[in-house]
This record gives C-alpha cells, structure tokens and sequence, in this order.
C-alpha cells in the first residue's frame, strides 16, 4: 500500500474515535454510579406529587407557576408508567424570535452580533389568571394564532387588516410565520433507560459524528442529502443528550430545567421563567432544594431500560427478524444506530440531523447558547436540526415526532424529510409485507415493566 494511503487511512480511522480540542478533556471517562434507592422513592413521590401555589414542599417559593404547563411531571410523563412519554394534549409550545440588529462597526477585539435571539415556552397555565401567557406576548404580530395542544396541526394564524396576506401554520410548524418568529409543538419523551445514556462517555457520541462524516465521504453536516449528524455541543465545552434539540448534557440538569419551566418550581440549577404578561415578576425564592432535586434525579436515573419483547408467534417472530434487515436495507440504522458502547439496543447517534422544512421548530428553555468560538459559530441547533430520538420503547411511546403529528409508526417513517428522505422513499416504495415487518420489528421494543 503507497506510504499515502496509508497516512490516509490512519488519519479516517483517528477521526472516528478520537475528540478534537481543549473540551475533550475529560470525555474519556465514564461517570456511571449506583442509584441510592433511598433517594429514589423519595424522589418518585416528588415526581408524582400534585404541586399547589404555596404548596408545603415548596422551600420558601410561591409553589406551583405562577405560569406552568401541568401541575406534575406525571401528568405528562405517564405512558407505560411513571417516567413514560405522553399524549398531545401535553405538548409544549416552543418559541424563536430572531430579530436583525443595526451592524456596528467593527473592533479588533469584537464582532458585531448580526441578530438577537429569544427563544422560550408559552406556558398553557396561570395562577393568578392575569399571568396568562398569549401568543400576542411572544410577538404582536402573533396577536391571531390559534393553537391546539392536542392537535399538532392546529397551529394557525388568521390576520387581520394589513396583515391578511399572512398565511396559515402548516403542522406543528410553519415556514408562513411571520418573518424571524417559530412556534412549534413538543411532544412529551420517555425517560426510561436515561441512566443508562447519562453514562455514556462522550467520546463514544462524537465517534459518531465522525464516522458518519468519513462514512460520507466528508460531507458536513450542514446539508440534506447524507445522513450526517452532529453532536451538540455546549457552551460549557459538554455534549447535549437529552431533549429534542439534544440541549441538555445531564439527567440532572434535565430535571432541573423541566421543573422551572413546565411546573415554575424554582430551584437551584434553573430559576423558574417570569410569565410573559409580566417580565418584572419575582418569587419570594427558590421552590425546590438542591436535596430535592437530586431525589428525583435519582428516580428518573432508576427507572428501567426499555425492553425487547419477542413475539411468542413463530410467524410473527419472522416477520420481526425479516423487519430488522429492512431497518438496515432502507438505512434506518445509519441515524438509528443501535449500540453506543456498552449501551444496547438504543436505537440512536444522540446526534443532530437535519431534518428539512416540513420538520422544523425552534424554541427552548430559557435563552439560546452563545457561539462555541470562531471556528464553531452556531448558536445551538438549527430549526430544522433534531436530535435522533431513541427507538427503545418506541411500540408504547406514541404519538411520535417531536410534535406528535404522527399516530403510528408508518406515519413516523413516512413524515421522515431531510438526511432521512432516502429511507422514508425507501420504505414508501417497498412492498406492503416488507413496510410491516419493519413495523413488526419496532414493535418488539416495549417500554419496561414498572410497578
């Protein structure tokens, strides 16, 4: 082999495994520890606990919002048990307000920003009423859009005046929003096996990143054509996985985040969002404790993996298999891969793929990461960048798509756009028993058996 080749070969196979930069120090090991059961039974009864303005476990905070979106994490996370995943009627609304700013002129120790960013939740709850949050309070010139959580589709703007040649929302999303402004839906994910990806090293995620990308023949992740992802960094130098953004490094900081915004329980790593309606609003103080909030880490770390279940049918057991090959043939397993370490049967890169216009959405938590550095400009994930969501337990997870729109599993592959058009053609243009031998595989992967 030419001394060349040979360097060449080295260098591809040194880009799949090994992280580049100052902020993989550290990424070698693995952090995994036992679940202290004590911890988690306390925290499961937090988890289920119905939260009340005031409420008596609210550590000197005013409880309960006072904008939230349920009063429990079980009221959404309920599917298959406690810690599953939950209907529409649950969805978050999500919202980017990305306005241009007047260039300055430049120094030699700054840039100018070229845009502000405001991203954020629209909360579906109140106490006191007043602090309803409207779509007019993201944006006046939302003053018209009509949304219905229990339906994805249902995100519409009807103008008025001026204004009428705005057109409607398409589903969960819309490209016809006004100009800089998204609103999107979230649908509620399962927990189950979150220990389990909390653990794994980040070097194993960015392995993907790069195998993916010499896979490729170096195409980047920018475009729509190859399935080629990208870890999410964050501005802390750590690797996002959790969220459909991929915005969050840690089950803890999941927790914490989720907490403030959905149940506006203040705490220690996320203060809760003052209702739109009113900026200036301030809690007495904090509603959670440190303490409490690592109990009901510790339970979302204990629950179980999800499982597979194999069909007891000999004729049913076939088909599974034959669909487990036609998840490979129609290059299901190129985004969905299905191990990461020592982690099996995942189903997922934890990576973020783009993912085209029919599926876009912006919106977060809270504000918008700054740029990593120069060489790394993006300021978090695209709008129609997702993090690809794991497959186990997908048979008890329904609706799927990060907002819903899909009712069953074929609907979820056919609504696939962007790096994953090749496989949606691909199962679309497939003979009817190979389409359900692939949903008869998925099907297999059930959520755990909880008490």
């Amino acid at each position: 082999m030419p001394r060349s080749t040979t360097r060449t070969s080295l260098l591809l196979a040194a880009a799949l495994v090994l992280p580049v930069g100052a902020r993989s120090v550290g990424w070698l090991i693995s952090t995994e520890s036992p679940v202290d059961a004590s911890m988690a039974e306390t925290g499961k009864d937090l988890f289920e606990h119905e939260w009340k303005p005031d409420d008596p476990l609210a550590s000197g905070g005013d409880g309960l919002g006072p904008v939230f979106n349920a009063s429990s994490c079980v009221a959404c996370h309920r599917q298959g048990g406690a810690g599953g995943g939950g209907p529409n009627e649950h969805n978050v609304i999500a919202f980017t307000v990305r306005k241009p700013v007047r260039p300055r002129e430049r120094t030699e120790d700054a840039s100018p920003p070229r845009e502000t960013v405001r991203q954020g939740v629209l909360h579906a709850e109140a106490i006191p009423a007043l602090f309803l949050e409207l779509p007019q309070h993201i944006d006046a010139r939302l003053r018209n859009l009509r949304i219905v959580r229990s339906d994805p589709a249902t995100i519409e703007a009807e103008p008025q005046g001026a204004e009428a040649s705005m057109p409607r929302c398409g589903p969960g999303q819309s490209e016809r929003q006004p100009a800089g402004i998204d609103v999107s839906q979230r649908n509620t994910p399962a927990l189950f096996g979150a220990k389990l990806i909390d653990d794994i090293p980040a070097r194993l995620i960015i392995a993907n990143e790069r195998r993916q990308y010499v896979c490729s023949s170096m195409q980047k992740s920018d475009q729509e054509e190859f399935p080629v992802g990208r870890a999410s960094r964050l501005p802390n130098g750590r690797i996002g996985r959790f969220g459909w953004k991929g915005q969050t490094a840690s089950v803890a900081d999941f927790v914490q985040a989720a907490c403030a915004n959905e149940l506006g329980l203040g705490n220690p790593g996320s203060a809760q969002p003052a209702p739109l309606s009113k900026p200036s609003y301030s809690p007495p103080g904090l509603d959670l404790t440190q303490e409490q909030c690592d109990q009901m880490t510790s339970f979302v770390q204990s629950l179980p993996r999800p499982i597979e279940a194999v069909p007891e049918n000999a004729e049913d057991q076939r088909l599974a298999e034959t669909g487990k090959e036609m998840f490979h043939a129609f290059g299901c397993a190129d985004c969905h891969t299905a191990d990461i370490g020592d982690v099996i049967g995942i189903y997922s890169d934890l990576l973020l793929h783009r993912m085209g216009r029919d599926l876009q959405g912006g919106g977060s938590y809270g504000e918008p990461p700054i740029p990593l550095s120069d060489d790394e400009p993006l300021e978090g994930p695209l709008a129609d960048e997702w993090r690809t969501p794991p497959l186990w337990g997908v048979a008890d997870s329904a609706p799927y798509m990060h907002d819903g729109r899909a009712a069953t599993l074929s609907d979820a592959i056919n609504a696939h756009r962007g790096q994953a058009a090749r496989s949606a053609r691909a199962f679309a243009s497939a003979p009817s028993t190979k389409r359900q031998s692939l949903v008869m595989f998925l099907q297999t992967m059930r959520a755990p058996a909880i008490e």
